[in-house]
């Protein structure tokens, strides 16, 4: 997509080009990652401490770590240089432990997970048990006992992914957090 605010400057046709060329790499590299059982989470470019263009890669999938994000950083430049600009960096990375759950599609992939939740009637973290395409079923804990709360997708605010803190009593009497 290419709006209007990319061809303002002194040569329009420039700018028009790039969006173009971004957009061909931006579906290569979805392709890429299919390839590799992973998904495109977000494209775009962006500035970061002081630098004006870096092309942003956040990638979706099971295990991904370090090693992972360099593969796929060297694969984009091998297979797509000619499309990224020698002024622009490119940065993969994942997308996140926790970032906004943005759509249907993405929140069914959440079922079993943990997730957080602003409504009208509930915020907080929960299970997602089901979602049907109009109806969240969340399992939440109220003074430690189990429930279930049923939400409409129509009025959930702001979802994302969430981590889960357990506390856990250790052995100088002192509580602990873990990460699950």
């Amino acid at each position: 997509i290419i709006t209007l605010t990319l061809l303002v400057g002194p040569n329009p046709l420039i700018f028009l080009k790039r969006g173009i060329m971004f957009k061909e790499l931006e579906l290569k590299i979805e392709e890429l990652l299919k390839e590799m059982s992973l998904e495109l989470y977000s494209f775009r470019i962006k500035s970061d401490y002081g630098i004006s263009k870096i092309i942003e890669v956040l990638v979706d999938g099971e295990n991904l770590n370090s090693d992972n994000l360099e593969l796929i950083h060297n694969q984009i430049r091998e297979r797509f240089d000619e499309l990224v600009p020698d002024d622009y960096y490119l940065e993969v990375s994942t997308a996140g432990a926790e970032r906004p759950i943005r759509n249907e599609e993405e929140l069914k992939k959440q079922i079993g997970k943990h997730i957080y939740l602003v409504s009208p009637q509930f915020k907080g973290t929960g299970d997602l048990v089901s979602f049907d395409g109009e109806e969240i079923v969340l399992e939440i804990r109220e003074k430690n006992i189990k429930k279930q709360i049923k939400i409409k997708y129509k009025v959930a605010s702001q979802m994302r992914t969430a981590v889960r803190m357990w506390r856990k009593w250790v052995k100088n009497r002192q509580w602990a957090k873990i990460l699950i």
